[in-house]
C-alpha cells in the first residue's frame, strides 16, 4: 500500500508526504504528526496522485527521485489541476543538485527542503505553506463573495444560477427565482449617510439569510439589489419566501442610524418552468421584469411572473420601459464590476503588508510613481489605474518566498536567490485566476523584461514589451535605489536619476526614464517628503519586528 497509517479516510490534511525511502517517509511523517499536523504518506508518484486526490493536501512534501519519475512530474500533476492551484510543494533537494532545482522550479515547486539540514527546519517551511494556502483560500472567497454582506457576489451567483439550471433539466426538477430591491434607497444614503446605507444592507443580507432554507443560493447582485436562487420550487413557492422576507423587513430590520425610518422592498418572482424561460439568462430577466412591475405598481410588494403572463401589462413593461431597464441594469454592471476590481486589489496588498510591512511600503512608493509617469506619458485612465494596481501588487509573490530567504540578513545562496527569483512567476499565478485583475497579470508577468531583450522570462525587447512593465521597473527601480536596504545604503534622488540614465536603452524604457527626470525637476519637494517618510516608516517596521 502506498498510504501511510496516520490519517483516516477524511478530506483537507494538512501535509502530503511522498517519499520512495521508507525510513525518511517515517521520519518525516513522524515530526510532522509531532508537530500537531494531520499527515498522509505516499511512496511513490501514482500513490502521491492517487492521496492528492483523496485527501487535498494543504501542503506536499515529496523527494526528487523515484524509480519511474522524479519529482517534478508530480509538481507538474499538481499545478496542473485547477482543483490543487493553491497547494503548496516543497521538495527534498541538496545544493550540489542545481540542474534538477531549476526544472523544479519551472515545473512548480514552491520551496526547497535540504535534507541534509535540521529536521525542524522542515516544520517551520510546511508551516509557511499551510500560511500560504490559507491565504490562497481566503483569496479565492474574496474573489466570490461581497466584500460587505459577506453574500455570494454576482459573478459567482450566475456559475451557481447555470449550475442549478443544468441540474434542474437534468433531473426534471424546477429552480425558481427572486430578485429583490430595496424601496427609495438612494433617499436613504442621500438622509442618512453612506455608512448608515451599508449597515442596512448588511442588516437586510442577514434577514435574507435567516428566511431562507439552508439550499438556497443568497447574493447580492449589486447596489442595493439581491437575488435568490430556490432550488426545486416552484413560482408560488418563491412568491411565499418572498412573502416571508418582505413581512420579515419590516417587523425585525432595525439600524439606529436610520431613526426609525422603515427600509421596504420589492420582489419579482420567476421559475425556470415559465414557457419564456429557456436559459439562466430568460430566468433572471423574467424575474427582473416582475421585480420592474412590482416597483411601477407601488413597490413594498411581489409579483409572480404567474401573475402577468401574457397580459398586456407585461407588454408594456417590456416595450415601454427597455431603455429604463437597460440603465439599471448597465449601472449595476458598473458598480459590481469597480467593487469587485477594489476589493481584489485591496485584499492582496493587505496579504501582502501581513507577510512584509516594508515590502509593502515599497509597493505602495512603486504605485505612486508608476501612476505618475503613466500620466505624464498621456496613457488611458483604464492604463494608469492598471499601472497602478500592477505596481502596488509586484511584490505579491513574496507571500509565496520562505521568512528564512525573505528576512536572511546574510548573502543568499544560489538555490534561495533561484527560488527569490520566482516570486514575480509566483504572483501571477496567486491572481490569473482573478480575471478582473487580466491587464495587472500581464504587467507584472512581464516587469523583468530589460528594453534590449536580455531580461525575463520572456526576453521581450522595447515596444514588444507591455508599457505598463516598462513603466512599473523604472518605479520599482527608482524606489529601491532611494531607499535603505539590508545590504547597502540609499542613494540620492540624483545618482538614481544618473543610473537610470546610464542604464536608459539598455534595462529601462528612455521615455519612461525621461517622464520620471521631468517629473522629478517639477515637483522635486515631494519626492524628497516621500523618501524621508519612507525612511521613517522602515524604521519603524524594523523597530515593531525587533519587539515582537
Amino acid at each position: 500500500m502506498g498510504l501511510g497509517n496516520f490519517l483516516d479516510e477524511q478530506d483537507n490534511i494538512d501535509v502530503l508526504v511522498v517519499e520512495e525511502d521508507k525510513d525518511q517517509r517515517a521520519l518525516y511523517a513522524y515530526v510532522l504528526d509531532r508537530a500537531g499536523l494531520r499527515v498522509a504518506c505516499a511512496n511513490d508518484i501514482a500513490s502521491g496522485i492517487e492521496s492528492l486526490r483523496r485527501y487535498r493536501p494543504k501542503v506536499v512534501l515529496c523527494g526528487h527521485e523515484f524509480r519511474e519519475a522524479d519529482g517534478a512530474d508530480l509538481c507538474a500533476h499538481i499545478h496542473g489541476e485547477a482543483a490543487f492551484s493553491s497547494t503548496y510543494v516543497i521538495v527534498k533537494s541538496t545544493q550540489a543538485n542545481k540542474g534538477l532545482s531549476t526544472r523544479l522550479l519551472n515545473a512548480g515547486a514552491d520551496d526547497f527542503f535540504d535534507q541534509t539540514g535540521c529536521i525542524h527546519e522542515l516544520v517551520a517551511r510546511v508551516r509557511v505553506g499551510i500560511r500560504m494556502w490559507r491565504m490562497h483560500h481566503r483569496l479565492s472567497q474574496a474573489a466570490i463573495t461581497d466584500g460587505l454582506t459577506g453574500l455570494y457576489n454576482h459573478d459567482h451567483f450566475n456559475r451557481l444560477l447555470d449550475s442549478e439550471m443544468l441540474r434542474s433539466r437534468r433531473f426534471g426538477h424546477s429552480v425558481a427565482m427572486i430578485m429583490v430591491d430595496l424601496d427609495h434607497f438612494k433617499a436613504v444614503n442621500d438622509t442618512f449617510g453612506h455608512l448608515a446605507g451599508n449597515r442596512a444592507l448588511i442588516e437586510v443580507s442577514q434577514v435574507l439569510r435567516r428566511c431562507v432554507r439552508e439550499i438556497d443560493i443568497v447574493s447580492r447582485f449589486g447596489g442595493e439589489e439581491f437575488a435568490i436562487i430556490l432550488p426545486e420550487a416552484t413560482c408560488a413557492d418563491a412568491r411565499v419566501v418572498a412573502e416571508r422576507i418582505r413581512e420579515s423587513l419590516g417587523e425585525n430590520l432595525e439600524v439606529d442610524e436610520l431613526c426609525h425610518y422603515a427600509v421596504t422592498a420589492s420582489f419579482g418572482v420567476s421559475d425556470a418552468d415559465d414557457s419564456r424561460v429557456s436559459s439562466a439568462a430568460d430566468l433572471v430577466d423574467l424575474a427582473d421584469r416582475m421585480l420592474y412591475i412590482a416597483k411601477r405598481s407601488g413597490r413594498n410588494r411581489s409579483v409572480c411572473a404567474t401573475d402577468v403572463e401574457n397580459t398586456q401589462e407585461l407588454v408594456y413593461a417590456n416595450e415601454t420601459n427597455e431603455v429604463e431597464w437597460l440603465r439599471r441594469r448597465v449601472q449595476s454592471l458598473s458598480v459590481r464590476s469597480q467593487d469587485v476590481y477594489s476589493q481584489c486589489v485591496s485584499a492582496l496588498w493587505q496579504a501582502l503588508k501581513e507577510k512584509d510591512p516594508r515590502t509593502a511600503i515599497h509597493a505602495k512608493n512603486v504605485a505612486v510613481y508608476a501612476r505618475q509617469i503613466a500620466e505624464h506619458l498621456g496613457c488611458s485612465q483604464a492604463l494608469i489605474q492598471s499601472v497602478y494596481n500592477a505596481a502596488l501588487l509586484h511584490d505579491i509573490g513574496k507571500i509565496g518566498v520562505s521568512d528564512h530567504i525573505l528576512f536572511k540578513p546574510d548573502a543568499l545562496t544560489h538555490l534561495e536567490r533561484m527560488v527569490l527569483d520566482q516570486a514575480p512567476i509566483i504572483g501571477t499565478r496567486m491572481i490569473e485566476h482573478l480575471r478582473i485583475l487580466g491587464a495587472e497579470v500581464q504587467i507584472i508577468r512581464h516587469q523583468r523584461e530589460y528594453y534590449d531583450g536580455s531580461g525575463n522570462p520572456v526576453g521581450l525587447a522595447g515596444d514588444e514589451i507591455p508599457i505598463g512593465s516598462r513603466i512599473l521597473l523604472v518605479a520599482d527601480a527608482f524606489d529601491a535605489m532611494t531607499t535603505d536596504r539590508v545590504y547597502r545604503e540609499r542613494c540620492s534622488i540624483n545618482e538614481a536619476m544618473e543610473e537610470l540614465h546610464r542604464l536608459a536603452k539598455s534595462q529601462f524604457d528612455p521615455e519612461a526614464v525621461a517622464a520620471l527626470r521631468q517629473l522629478i525637476a517639477r515637483g522635486r519637494h515631494e519626492f524628497d517628503e516621500r523618501i524621508e517618510d519612507t525612511v521613517r516608516a522602515m524604521s519603524a517596521s524594523l523597530g515593531q519586528k525587533a519587539s515582537a
